[in-house]
């Protein structure tokens, strides 16, 4: 069972204060296919389970951006 102070989804804006990435490079990285999110309508959450799930299996390799788009 989750913890009340855990979130259970993130924001674009969650992502930018968690990472070290500037907002053009997390709306390239949440383009990717292979990355966890949910889009409604214009807003697009991340399932924080799933991202951190999705952080662990892309441990060792490299992500670029130029396949972001594919």
């Amino acid at each position: 069972m989750s913890d009340n102070n855990q979130l259970l989804f993130y924001t674009i804006t969650d992502l930018l204060d968690l990472l070290p990435l500037g907002r053009n490079s997390i709306y390239r990285l949440v383009s990717r296919d292979d990355f966890p999110k949910i889009r409604i309508g214009k807003k697009i959450i991340i399932p924080a389970k799933r991202f951190e799930e999705w952080l662990e299996a892309n441990i060792g390799t490299e992500i670029t951006m130029d396949s972001a788009m594919k």
